[in-house]
């Protein structure tokens, strides 16, 4: 079920109407049964799978707490089952793929390839990655949830269930001992979450991606122009689809009274790689330095264990993002990108006059420049179709197109969309968010207007229609899956 689906407009209302309303003992179980449903609604049989893994990672995580001289034997049974189903689910075609690539090179092609095809679950990278926490933790002497059903719960809880944010299980049980109350405050957040969201995903990030889609099917056609912009396009396409799911989900949790955490924190104003990192998909990133860049040695050790430590996190972290070569060389070309950053880092720190300009504006903002211009070159890595591609669209970034380019087919479909328009649009109102929350009249009269909104109604519901008829007259006419909806 799609977050900007008819069906999921039908659902979330439904769900939270009958949340509220019923006896508090019986929400607990009623989301349960809403969050398989949402999942089931895609492929029935796959809520199977889900349970299966919930319930072998429940009893893993009470034997490794009771059992204290079999913790360290359960543990990695319990790894070892987790990272076995997402490799079987998500590396085995890409496997077999690569070992009949190197027979085919050596010149070994006496037998058939054996045709594999296993659809890949929902969301199964991130529930992974969730059960992994959990048993690691319980394993470092957290105490485990002993209730089923908060543990189904946390699990499958339907708002992160797909693409995240990935939860730490103390947060969200936290969450269900105490019980959630409905609180107004919450309510108007969840609102203004989902419309921001739906405004992110099919007003911005859909229109771009129509228009990246055409240029990276042309890449030997595009002239220099036209190349930016498909590639600087395909990064601003990625952040509004990925932070627009992750705003309906939060959004989503919060109309039922849940906090689930933030993913982003503003990364394209990072002024290096490694801030970048610490603000984009910021779930996934925190769960790589706990789970695998600290157990590998972390910052410890001599600079090269550093810098191998960098290396293979990010190449593991690109391998996570999709079973295929194109995600392990962005991998380590981000991995390369963070070994690059710490050592100037470190150069920087030793020179009195490097560190004194570091503090300065300049220095900060061609810092956010560089990176910039990083991630543009790394998305290329992302969303070609192959490295020939990559090469091709290399050289026309530096004026240097092929002969048969085409001139500014993609220029001209950017400035006919409502693109333009509604970045402009969008950029006036966190302008408006930034000046209110930093000038005093402005904040004075922000906060009045926000008192006499929060205490009419009727105004509210008109606010909310006249956002929700703005995201459908600016969306495509089709609906667009969700880029990590299949992570």
């Amino acid at each position: 079920m799609l977050f900007n689906s008819f069906t999921y407009l039908v659902f979330l209302p439904l769900v939270i109407l009958l949340h509220w309303l019923m006896p508090r003992r019986f929400r607990s179980w009623f989301l349960l049964g809403a969050s398989y449903l949402f999942y089931m609604n895609w492929i029935p049989r796959y809520g199977l799978l889900i349970l299966f893994l919930t319930v072998v990672n429940y009893f893993i995580g009470l034997g490794i707490a009771k059992h204290t001289d079999k913790r360290k034997i359960l543990f990695n049974i319990g790894l070892c089952f987790n990272l076995g189903a997402l490799c079987f689910f998500k590396y085995a075609a890409f496997l077999i793929d690569s070992i009949w690539s190197v027979f085919h090179f050596v010149g070994w092609q006496q037998t058939v390839q054996p045709a594999i095809n296993i659809l890949l679950p929902l969301g199964i990278s991130f529930f992974t990655f969730e059960f992994i926490h959990y048993i690691t933790d319980v394993y470092k002497g957290d105490s485990p949830i002993r209730n089923f059903k908060d543990f189904a719960l946390f699990a499958a809880f339907f708002p992160t269930q797909i693409a995240g944010p990935i939860k730490r299980y103390q947060d969200f049980t936290k969450q269900l001992v105490n019980h959630v109350t409905f609180k107004q405050v919450d309510f108007r957040s969840g609102i203004f979450l989902v419309l921001q969201g739906l405004y992110k995903k099919m007003v911005l990030g859909d229109n771009l991606g129509a228009i990246v889609n055409y240029g990276f099917t042309h890449v030997s056609e595009m002239p220099v122009t036209d190349t930016w912009i498909a590639v600087v396009g395909f990064t601003f396409q990625i952040f509004f689809d990925f932070s627009g799911y992750t705003d309906i989900g939060r959004g989503s949790a919060a109309l039922l009274g849940y906090k689930v955490p933030e993913n982003f924190n503003w990364p394209f104003l990072a002024a290096n790689l490694t801030d970048f990192w610490r603000r984009w998909h910021m779930s996934l990133s925190t769960w790589l330095r706990d789970y695998l860049f600290i157990p590998l040695g972390g910052s410890r050790g001599s600079p090269w264990a550093v810098r191998r430590n960098l290396l293979i996190t990010m190449l593991l972290g690109g391998l996570w993002h999709g079973a295929a070569w194109h995600y392990v060389i962005w991998g380590g070309f981000h991995g390369l990108g963070l070994i690059i950053s710490k050592d100037w880092h470190d150069f920087v720190s030793k020179y009195a006059l490097l560190s004194n300009w570091r503090t300065t504006k300049l220095w900060h903002y061609t810092g956010v420049l560089f990176t910039l211009l990083f991630l543009f070159l790394a998305g290329l890595f992302f969303r070609a179709n192959n490295l020939h591609d990559v090469w091709i669209l290399c050289c026309s970034m530096i004026d240097f197109p092929a002969s048969n380019a085409l001139p500014h087919d993609v220029t001209r479909l950017f400035l006919q969309s409502t693109v333009p328009i509604s970045i402009i649009a969008y950029c006036l109102f966190l302008l408006m968010r930034s000046i209110s929350s930093n000038n005093y009249l402005w904040r004075y009269l922000t906060e009045h207007t926000c008192r006499y909104w929060s205490n009419t109604p009727a105004l509210r519901l008109a606010t909310y229609t006249a956002v929700a008829l703005i995201i459908l007259g600016f969306a495509p006419s089709t609906v667009t899956p969700f880029i990590y909806f299949q992570f």
